[in-house]
C-alpha cells in the first residue's frame, strides 16, 4: 500500500466508514481492513515495549537455517532406532506397502488390517499414512533409518509452516522464531517424530497447518485458488488422522473471531469444508461396513467419568508440554468420578476458570485495539483449547491421554508462552545490561535443557528393551513386562526373562488384565528352558483356567511333555 494511502486511512478511520474510504481511494475493503489489522499488531498502544530494529533478510535466512540445523541435530540420534511396537504391524510385517500399486487398497480397510478378506482390526482409517510408508519402502526398503528420516523431514516442514503462520498472523519475526524453536526441540514431540507409527500426528498437523495458511491468504487477499488449496489440504488431513475432522473447522472459527470478525458466522466461510467430509465418510463406511467396527476400551466407562478423567488429564497434558520429565509410552491414569477427585482435577478446574477469564479480558482488549499482546494470548489459548476438544472422550477413545496427541495442540501453548517471553524481553531490552543478559541466559538455558531432553529421550527408542523399560519405569504395565521378558528369552537371557515376567504377575495383582494368560504361558515356557519343570507346570495350569482356547491347547501340549519327562 502506498504511504499516502496509509496516512489517509489512519487520519480518517475514526471519521469515515471503511466502505467510504474504500470508494475514495479505489481500494478493496479487505485490503484496508488488513492494513488496519497490521497496524494494530505493530503498535502496542500504552504498552512500554522497547523498539527493536527490523530483522535483515540475510539474518532471517541464517536464523532459519540455524533453526533447521538445531532441530536436525537433536533428532539425529533417532535415525538408528529400530521398528517398535505398532511399527512392526504397520511397516515391518505389512505386505501391502511392498508395492506402490497397492495404494487403492489403503482406502478400503483400516490401517492395521493387511487382508481385505478379513474384518478391520481397528477404527483407525488413515490411508495417507500408509501411502507414505509405501513411498518409504519404495525408497529405503525395510530399513528403519529411512522411515525415521521421513519423520524428521516432515517435522522440519511443520516447523517452517509454524514459523510462516505466526509471522503472517502477527507480523513478528521474533515471536515466530521463538515458537518454532520451542516446537521444534521440545522433548514432548519425540512421541511423534522418533516413533515411526507416530507419523499420523505429524502428517495431520502438516496438512492442517497448510489448510490454515491457505485460508488466511484467502481471507486477506481473496482468490478462490487459496480456498481450493485449503479445502484440499483439509481432505488430506482427514485421510491422515480422524482428529482433523473437528479440529480444523474449530481453529478456522477462532481465526475468524480474531482476524476476520465479519465472517465469523457466515456460512460461506466454512461450507466448502463439508466437501472433503462427503468424500471421506462414504469411503470410511465402505471400508468398515459401518461407522465403527470395534468397541474401544473407554466405551465401557460412562460419559460423566470419562469427561471428569479427561478434564483431569488436561492439566497433566499442559505439564507434559512444559515440563516433559516423565515421557513414556502407554500412559495411563486413574478414573475420576468427581471434578474434585484429585489434585490434578482441582488444578484443572481452577485452570479452566482462569483461562476463561483471560480469554474474555484478552479478547475484549484485542477488539478494542488497546493491546496487540491480547490477541496473541486469546488466539494461543483458544488454539490449544479447541484442538483438545476431540481428545476429551466425549466419543470414547482407546486411552485418556498420550504424549503424541499433544503435537498440534502444543503450538497454541507455545504461542502463549513465547508471546510472554518475547514481550518481557522487549520490555527489558533497553534496561540494565545485567537484567537483559540474565534473562537471555535463562532462555538459552531452557532451550539447551529441552534439546538435551530430546536427545536423551531419543535414546529410549534405540532398542526395544530400552523403549519398554522407559515406560514401565513410570507405571507398571503387564503387556510391556511380557514383551521385555519375551525379548530376553529370545536372546537366551532366561534369568532376566523370568525377572520381568514375574513382575508382570505382580502387576496383575494391582492392575488385573486379560494379558496375564499369555504371561503365564511365556513364563511356563521360560521355566522349561531353565529345566524348572515344577514352576513351569504351575504356570501352564493357570493358563488352563483361562478363556483362551488357543493358549489352553498349547499349554496342554507342554504339560504332556513335562509328564512324559517325569
Amino acid at each position: 500500500m502506498r504511504p499516502e494511502n496509509g496516512k489517509y486511512i489512519e487520519a480518517n478511520i475514526g471519521k469515515k466508514s471503511v466502505s467510504q474510504i474504500s470508494k475514495e481511494l479505489g481500494l478493496k475493503e479487505k485490503k484496508i481492513r488488513r492494513y488496519l489489522e497490521e497496524k494494530k499488531q505493530t503498535h502496542t498502544g500504552k504498552d512500554a515495549e522497547a523498539k527493536i530494529q527490523p530483522v535483515r533478510r540475510k539474518t532471517k535466512v541464517i536464523s532459519f537455517l540455524l533453526l533447521v540445523g538445531i532441530v536436525a541435530a537433536v533428532y539425529a540420534n533417532s535415525l538408528g532406532g529400530p521398528f517398535l511396537f505398532d511399527d512392526k504391524t504397520l511397516v515391518e510385517s505389512n505386505p501391502l506397502i511392498r508395492t506402490i500399486s497397492n495404494v487403492p487398497f489403503f482406502f478400503k480397510t483400516d490401517i492395521f488390517a493387511h487382508d481385505l478378506e478379513k474384518e478391520p482390526l481397528s477404527n483407525s482409517y488413515r490411508p495417507i499414512q500408509t501411502i507414505t510408508y509405501a513411498l518409504d519402502f519404495l525408497l529405503w526398503g525395510n530399513d528403519s533409518r529411512g522411515f525415521h528420516l521421513t519423520n524428521i523431514l516432515i517435522h522440519i516442514f511443520n516447523i517452517l509452516l509454524v514459523f510462516l503462520l505466526i509471522r503472517k498472523l502477527f507480523n513478528d519475526v521474533y515471536l515466530a522464531y521463538f515458537v518454532s524453536l520451542l516446537f521444534g526441540i521440545n522433548p514432548a514431540n519425540t512421541a511423534c517424530v522418533s516413533y515411526v507409527s507416530g507419523r499420523a500426528d505429524i502428517l495431520v498437523a502438516a496438512f492442517m497447518l497448510l489448510a490454515i495458511m491457505f485460508y488466511v491468504s484467502y481471507s486477506r487477499n481473496g482468490g478462490w485458488v487459496f480456498l481450493l488449496f485449503s479445502v484440499l489440504s483439509y481432505l488430506f488431513a482427514v485421510y491422515s488422522k480422524e482428529y482433523a475432522i473437528v479440529t480444523l473447522p474449530l481453529v478456522l472459527f477462532i481465526y475468524n473471531a480474531v482476524f476476520d470478525r465479519k465472517n465469523i458466522f457466515k456460512i460461506k466461510s466454512y461450507i466448502f469444508y463439508v466437501l472433503p467430509l462427503l468424500c471421506y465418510f462414504p469411503l470410511r463406511m465402505s471400508a468398515f461396513k459401518g461407522v465403527a467396527t470395534r468397541s474401544l476400551e473407554l466405551s465401557k466407562i460412562s460419559l460423566l467419568p470419562r469427561l471428569m478423567t479427561s478434564l483431569k488429564t488436561l492439566f497433566i497434558d499442559i505439564r507434559i508440554i512444559f515440563l516433559p520429565y516423565d515421557l513414556h509410552f502407554g500412559r495411563t491414569t486413574d478414573i475420576e468420578y468427581s471434578i474434585f477427585g484429585s489434585l490434578y482435577s482441582i488444578l484443572t478446574v481452577l485452570g479452566l476458570i482462569l483461562a476463561l477469564y483471560v480469554l474474555k479480558t484478552s479478547y475484549k482488549s484485542w477488539i478494542s485495539g488497546k493491546k496487540a499482546q491480547s490477541g496473541i494470548l486469546f488466539f494461543g489459548i483458544s488454539w490449544f483449547t479447541v484442538s483438545m476438544i476431540p481428545l476429551l472422550n466425549i466419543f470414547p477413545l482407546q486411552v485418556f491421554n498420550a504424549d503424541n496427541w499433544l503435537y498440534f495442540s502444543s503450538i497454541g501453548a507455545y504461542l502463549v508462552f513465547s508471546s510472554i517471553i518475547v514481550h518481557v524481553w522487549r520490555l527489558i531490552y533497553k534496561k540494565k545490561m545485567f537484567f537483559r543478559d540474565a534473562f537471555s541466559f535463562s532462555i538459552v538455558l531452557m532451550f539447551i535443557v529441552y534439546g538435551y531432553g530430546t536427545v536423551q529421550r531419543n535414546r529410549d527408542y534405540q532398542s526395544e528393551i530400552k523403549f519398554y523399560l522407559s515406560s514401565v519405569k513410570w507405571r507398571p504395565n503387564i503387556k510391556f513386562y511380557r514383551v521385555i521378558g519375551a525379548i530376553y528369552g529370545q536372546k537366551g537371557d532366561y534369568g532376566n526373562a523370568v525377572k520381568y515376567l514375574e513382575k508382570a504377575v505382580e502387576t496383575n495383582r494391582i492392575y488385573p488384565s486379560p494379558e496375564i494368560t499369555e504371561v503365564y504361558y511365556v513364563l511356563g515356557v521360560t521355566y522349561m528352558r531353565l529345566s524348572e519343570y515344577t514352576k513351569a507346570e504351575e504356570n501352564f495350569k493357570k493358563v488352563l483356567a483361562s478363556d483362551s482356547e488357543a493358549l489352553k491347547t498349547e499349554a496342554q501340549k507342554q504339560l504332556l511333555y513335562i509328564k512324559q519327562r517325569q
